[in-house]
């Protein structure tokens, strides 16, 4: 079944386009003629929804979908014949790539693997493409690569793993999916993780290029776990800003509406005033015929048709089964805003959901009102639409339409207002209000809203801190059998809050939690095994619990077992590869492990001198990381941080806490800080 919805984006306005200086070449590659190269997913959606938000930001686009070689060199020569001399190119390439012998190739959808050099002679080589590129003498050239999924010749030793890194030319940025020689992974949301995040930081009224590559790097990084982090390299000296094509326009057009209640037609008119696709706003007229502002879609409709319809394509949003449809069935109520939007522990997900940095809010947006447009009282379909606005930031009118599906029975509608209420989201702070909606969530039966208001009154959040009621709330939610809430449940008992401490009996619910896949509780097992807490002193059996944790991608884990190796607790005291778990487990975005770092580079290892300057970088993230949150173990992460920064201080010189104040400011910058608060799902 194929979702109907407009990905488009609109030109408002005749203002002149900014394309005469700025080119993009746009390649996705998602089917190949060859049956040995699997087909991605998600490679042609990605390369549209980049032309789409190009276009948005005046880029003249070039675009090609599943194109030969000899189309691809044909577009690079008229490239070169049209834009000699131009401000700024760019080039995004979607699809498989590889490396031989430190050179980059991206496989076009004719290439056929046969003969010994079949890469050499018929796929594209990236590093000469980029050199062709900079003889067109454009001033700064941009070259994004989302293509290093996994190779599709497993069994060619001479092909490496991922993409190489190479040095970018002068004036130019190289800008990869993932660190050099990883894996990217394809997505199953309709875009890859990189180009989802992507897509969304073009979004910004005006940005510097290099800040929307940081964010990217920020939001990948943390919606994987640390699986994945982009990389760049940046031989560029010029200022790079984007900003969209009809900025000033968008801004007239947006106070048409700045005296109107929030309404679906208004929520849809702010969606589109500064897009440069016709497309939105003959979909805004067709679905607001009766709207005044449908006459002046009509004519900012006009206007951009007469610069040149995008040529383009629409996303391609559809469900993939290999059943036969049933009339009526499951696959006919799940639309593109459901694809694109749902988010994790919703209750009424119909499909798989999309991690909140991850989601295309973009085209989400779009998609969502429309399918509110087509059924106005449908909870599930409120409740998406207010989720993405409030990823867009726009609070007042995500608050709105959480509210109108709280009315309708939206139990996660309910979190989400409490959490605008919690952290003042478009509302002033009301710690009670956001009590009142968890609650509302929590009688609805939802287990995960059932666990955070356990998590509520713990922590004493708008009402008085109740220790024994916190316990009945997450006993009502694990008796749904939701795997966190056993968790939180034995930590009661371990922590002895409310209950006499019993580290026997967490233990029994952490067990239950591991058998439901939680690699939390698969930790805290490990933990208990290695300190004989609740259980006989077992550091072979902790390992094997820390171990697997980790490998399910658990931050927590990974820290202990940095701990187990700086130690020499149940392994071979190592620092290196006790440094090595702090910074996978910091790398998946738990910031108190830079303490550990920082403690490590403090007094050095066999193989590395001390490093001042870096260890108290590492206490800065890690300190300002804990300040972002306001729970009980934060305080203690805080704390640990503040001593450790106050003793190292009277160590170095000026100079060195000029460097390690420099060298956080820059890390915090490049990965940002994850604001715990703000991830209610």
């Amino acid at each position: 079944m194929r979702a109907r919805f407009y990905l488009a984006l609109v030109c408002l306005t005749a203002t002149p386009a900014l394309a005469d200086g700025r080119w993009a070449l746009i390649l996705g590659v998602g089917e190949y003629e060859s049956r040995a190269i699997p087909s991605l997913s998600n490679a042609v959606n990605d390369s549209r929804a980049i032309a789409a938000s190009l276009n948005d930001m005046g880029f003249e686009v070039y675009y090609l979908e599943n194109a030969t070689k000899a189309k691809i060199e044909e577009t690079v020569d008229q490239i070169g014949r049209e834009h000699q001399g131009a401000e700024l190119g760019l080039f995004y390439f979607a699809g498989h790539g590889l490396q031989v012998g430190g050179k980059n190739y991206a496989l076009p959808s004719d290439l056929v693997p046969a003969g010994a050099d079949f890469l050499q002679r018929n796929a594209i080589s990236v590093n000469d493409l980029i050199k062709t590129l900079n003889d067109f003498d454009t001033q700064s050239l941009v070259v994004i690569l989302d293509a290093c999924r996994d190779s599709p010749f497993p069994n060619e030793e001479a092909i490496g793993v991922g993409l190489a890194l190479f040095d970018a030319p002068d004036n130019t940025i190289v800008a990869y999916s993932t660190a050099p020689g990883a894996v990217a992974f394809d997505g199953a949301y309709g875009n890859s993780p990189y180009t989802a995040a992507l897509v969304t930081a073009l979004k910004s009224a005006e940005t510097e290029f290099r800040d929307v590559l940081r964010l990217v790097r920020a939001r990948v990084r943390l919606a994987t776990g640390g699986a994945q982090t982009p990389w760049y390299v940046d031989n560029s000296k010029e200022a790079i800003t984007l900003r969209p094509r009809f900025a000033e326009d968008a801004e007239a057009l947006a106070q048409l509406v700045s005296d109107r209640d929030i309404t679906l037609s208004t929520t849809a008119w702010l969606t589109v005033v500064d897009s440069a696709d016709p497309r939105d706003f003959e979909q805004f007229a067709s679905l607001f015929p009766e709207d005044t502002l449908a006459e002046v879609a009509q004519r900012q409709l006009t206007l951009v048709s007469a610069e040149g319809t995008p040529s383009f394509p629409l996303l391609d949003l559809r469900v993939r089964d290999a059943d036969e449809d049933v009339p009526g069935g499951l696959l006919v109520q799940i639309t593109a805003c459901d694809i694109l939007a749902t988010g994790i522990g919703d209750p009424l997900a119909l499909v798989e959901p999309v991690p909140h940095d991850l989601v295309n809010t973009r085209a989400a947006m779009r998609a969502c009102v429309e399918a509110v447009r087509d059924d106005a009282t449908n909870a599930r379909l409120l409740g998406l639409l207010a989720r993405v606005l409030n990823l867009d930031e726009r609070f007042e009118e995500s608050l709105h339409y959480y509210e109108l599906a709280a009315a309708r029975g939206n139990p996660t509608a309910y979190t989400g207002i409490a959490t605008a209420y919690r952290l003042g989201m478009g509302v002033e702070p009301d710690n009670e209000k956001a009590f009142e909606s968890v609650q509302e969530a929590a009688l609805l039966g939802s287990a995960p809203a059932r666990l955070l208001l356990g998590v509520y009154y713990r922590e004493g959040w708008g009402r008085q801190q109740s220790f024994p009621e916190a316990r009945r709330w997450m006993r009502l939610s694990l008796d749904a059998g939701y795997a966190p809430a056993y968790v939180a449940y034995g930590g009661t008992y371990r922590k002895g809050l409310g209950v006499s401490k019993s580290d026997e009996t967490a233990l029994e619910f952490y067990r239950t939690a591991a058998t439901l896949g939680s690699s939390d509780a698969m930790n805290l097992i490990g933990r208990a095994y290695m300190a004989g807490k609740g259980v006989q002193r077992d550091t072979r059996t902790g390992i094997r619990w820390l171990a697997r944790a980790s490998e399910e991608g658990n931050p927590f884990a990974a820290l202990e077992l940095g701990k187990a190796f700086q130690k020499g607790n149940g392994v071979e005291k190592d620092l290196e590869k006790a440094l090595s778990y702090f910074r996978l487990s910091a790398q998946r975005n738990f910031v108190g492990a830079h303490n550990y770092i920082g403690s490590i580079l403090r007094t050095g290892t066999r193989n590395r001198q001390p490093n001042l300057p870096e260890a108290y970088a590492n206490y800065i993230i890690a300190r300002d990381g804990a300040l972002l949150r306001d729970t009980r173990d934060s305080i203690k992460q805080l704390n640990d941080a503040e001593v450790r920064i106050a003793s190292i201080i009277g160590e170095m010189s000026s100079q060195q806490i000029e460097s390690g104040e420099q060298m956080a400011a820059d890390w915090i910058e490049q990965y940002g800080l994850l604001d715990f608060n703000l991830v209610s799902e």
